[in-house]
Parts: C-alpha cells; sequence; structure tokens
C-alpha cells in the first residue's frame, strides 16, 4: 500500500464498481489502496461529462453570488497567473469574477486562491482553473506532452498532497481522456461541510453519482482554523456543475448561530529572534485574579481597520462579547524596536488583549475579532490582485510599452 492510502487524513466516500448492479448503493469506506485493485477505485463514466455551460442564462432579477478558497501549492499558483498575470487575467475578465491569489508567505509552500461572483460565474472559473492546472509542464523531444505528475510530488505542508489516488487507464482507456481528469482543493468551513456530505452521507453521494466526480474530505483542520480540505477530482466540466450543486447547498445553509469559526490563511513564521512572540492571529490565555484573558497580535497597517472608524467597530465588539479589549499603544522607543513582534515580511504587531470574567465571551470576542482579520486580509488580497491586473493592463496599452517590445 502506498504513502498516500495509508495517510489517515481523510473520509472517503467510494462509489460501487459492481457493474452487475447498476442500481448498486454508494459505499461508504476508507481510501482505496493504490495497488491496482480494480474495486478501489471509483469510474469516470463517459456518460459524466457534462457540456460546458452556455453564455445565455433566465432572466433573473438577482443572481445568487458565492465566494470559494481553493488550496493551492506556490507552483500550481505561479501555473495559474501565467506569464504577467495572463492566465487569471483571462480567468477574471472570461467570467466576470473577482479572483485573486494571497502573497507569497516566507516558509511557506502553499497559497489561497479566492474566487467571488455568482454560482454559474464561480463555478465556470474554477472550471478553467482545472483546464489551466491539468495543462502539460513538460514535453518530449518530439514535442509531445508529457503526464503530469503531481500526485508523486510530496509537500511537507500535508494538506497539499493528494488525498485521493491518480484515476487510472483501468477507469479510463483513452489517454487523452485520462489526462483531462483533474483536482480541486476546495477550502470550507466545518459547520458547511456536514450540509454538503448530507444525512448518511446521502448528499455527497448524490453528487458523486450525478457527476461521476470523486469527493473526500480532510479528516484533520488546516493549521489554527475550522476549516477542512474537501477534494475534488473528475473531469473540468463535472467538478464545474457539482460546484454549482454546492454553492446552492452552502447559499441556503442557514447557521441560526453567530459563526465563530476561524479561517485559514498561509501562517506567517514566528520570528526567530523572539520565541516569546507570535504571530499575527495567534493568541494565548492567561488566568489572573479569576478573569480569563486572551491577546490577539495584529499587523500594524490592520489596526486602524480591526479599530473602525472613530473606535465603532472595537465598541461594537466590546459591547457585544461584554469584554473589555485593550488596544496597545503605537508609542515604541526606538530602542524598544528591535524587541517588537514582527511578521514575516518585518512588519510590527500591536496586541489586543480580551479581558472578561466569562472564559465563553472571551472565546467569542477573541474569535471574532480573528474573523473580521481574516476577511480583511481576503479583502486586500482580491483588490491586490485587480490593481496589479490594472496596472499591468495600462502598460500594455502605453506606447512606451510598445515602443520598447518592439525593440
Amino acid at each position: 500500500m502506498s504513502d498516500l492510502s495509508s495517510t489517515d487524513t481523510s473520509s472517503y466516500i467510494q462509489y460501487s464498481t459492481d457493474n452487475s448492479n447498476p442500481s448498486a448503493a454508494p459505499v461508504v469506506g476508507s481510501s482505496p489502496s493504490h495497488n491496482g485493485d480494480e474495486g478501489s477505485f471509483i469510474p469516470f463514466a463517459a456518460n459524466h461529462v457534462v457540456q460546458p455551460m452556455t453564455t445565455q442564462q433566465p432572466m433573473v432579477t438577482q443572481q445568487p453570488t458565492i465566494s470559494h478558497r481553493v488550496l493551492l501549492s506556490l507552483s500550481e499558483a505561479a501555473k495559474i497567473i501565467g506569464t504577467k498575470g495572463s492566465k487569471i487575467a483571462k480567468i477574471r475578465t472570461e467570467n466576470n469574477v473577482k479572483i485573486g491569489i494571497s502573497e507569497k508567505i516566507m516558509g511557506c509552500s502553499d497559497r489561497i486562491l479566492s474566487c467571488a461572483g455568482t454560482v454559474f460565474n464561480v463555478a465556470n472559473a474554477l472550471g478553467d482553473v482545472v483546464d489551466d492546472l491539468n495543462e502539460p509542464d513538460e514535453f518530449d523531444e518530439q514535442g509531445n506532452a508529457l503526464p503530469n505528475n503531481d500526485y508523486a510530488k510530496k509537500y511537507p505542508f500535508h494538506f497539499l498532497n493528494h488525498i485521493l489516488p491518480p484515476p487510472s487507464s483501468d477507469e479510463i482507456k483513452d489517454p487523452k481522456e485520462l489526462a483531462n481528469i483533474g483536482t480541486l482543493r476546495l477550502i470550507i468551513i466545518n459547520s458547511h461541510l456536514s450540509s454538503i456530505i448530507g444525512k448518511g452521507g446521502a448528499t455527497i453521494k448524490g453528487l458523486i453519482e450525478k457527476h461521476g466526480v470523486k469527493i473526500v474530505a480532510s479528516k484533520d483542520f488546516l493549521p489554527d482554523s475550522n476549516e477542512r480540505v474537501l477534494e475534488i477530482q473528475g473531469f473540468p466540466s463535472a467538478i464545474t456543475n457539482t460546484l454549482i450543486e454546492i454553492s446552492d447547498i452552502l447559499i441556503n445553509d442557514v447557521d441560526l448561530t453567530f459563526n465563530t469559526e476561524k479561517r485559514y490563511f498561509p501562517h506567517l513564521k514566528r520570528p526567530a529572534e523572539n520565541p516569546a512572540g507570535a504571530n499575527a492571529g495567534s493568541f494565548d490565555y492567561e488566568n489572573a485574579n479569576q478573569s480569563t484573558q486572551a491577546v490577539v497580535l495584529i499587523p500594524e497597517s490592520y489596526v486602524g481597520v480591526m479599530v473602525g472608524r472613530q473606535g465603532n467597530r472595537i465598541a461594537n465588539l466590546r459591547k457585544f462579547t461584554r469584554t473589555k479589549i485593550i488596544i496597545e499603544k503605537n508609542d515604541f522607543a526606538e530602542s524598544d524596536m528591535p524587541h517588537r513582534v514582527v511578521d514575516a515580511n518585518g512588519e510590527p504587531c500591536r496586541k489586543f488583549t480580551i479581558m472578561g470574567h466569562i472564559p465563553k465571551q472571551v472565546k467569542l470576542a477573541e474569535s471574532m475579532l480573528l474573523k473580521n482579520l481574516s476577511t480583511e486580509i481576503e479583502r486586500r488580497s482580491l483588490r491586490n490582485a485587480e490593481a496589479q491586473h490594472e496596472t499591468q493592463q495600462n502598460m500594455e496599452n502605453s506606447p512606451d510599452f510598445e515602443m520598447d517590445s518592439d525593440n
């Protein structure tokens, strides 16, 4: 059994391959082995390939919108961005979506792709992402494309390693069709994942059967978050239509409780010269005089938006959670600067100290503060991506740019 099949990171839903009984129910089991056993794979039937979505949509007053996040390796992110951002710009323009990729974090092997827009546009955009990821990286001497060997790669960040086994020629005889099978690592908040799985796994089994895809959810949470990876494998068009149904499920998944779950972002390394420090979004607890205390570190450039105009945002947070929140003042002497906690980019952080007599309320305030921070990080990432795209377009349209190109 290979390393992937022995990785304890998945709850696997396997569709029955019993051809003698076409109506056989899906089977819930463990991850399939990679030793060539035909009964361990889900077949990709040709009739599962869904035709691309047409551009003509029924007339509606307002189309529902959705925002999805996808986990990428550094090489995958570079592939999606393309030369001078050409590929991601094409996806953005053709599908009318907001799409961007988080900045590289020193010491991290992953980046996050964020895509927002109408349900159909986002699904089609992510289908294009799968298409781009399927493009060959290498060619032989005759110029023929060599198959990608992504499944053989081993990443230190194990969430980047595929949970599902690669599709085999036992499932799809045509090598060209086999090369069209792609994978998407969708990031889903844990509370919503149960709705996608459904009662007794009925919903996720229905998606597998209807669209001819393989779906597996990671057992582990992404670090310091309440999110998990939902890995989808199949033809790009099948993944597109699966995403449409998943988006509908998420939109209709009404959560009556306040969502305090933490979202995942590539981590900033703790400075080696300050081992007692922590990174943005990290925290610790202390008990003093029978009160609970939590400390959240916020990068300096995000302090203003966390506080809000005239302090309204932090005041509302204090009132809602019935806690006391003290913000560290930015009055450090020059001699103190070397001792301040900084992130991997060298930006100083400030302490937001949350205090209260009820631990649950302190935890709620901490979670809300972290959620506000993660939302702002994602918003700025999308804004920066759009600004870079606009700058690149202006440069390409300028006469000077064309003159330099001629030279």
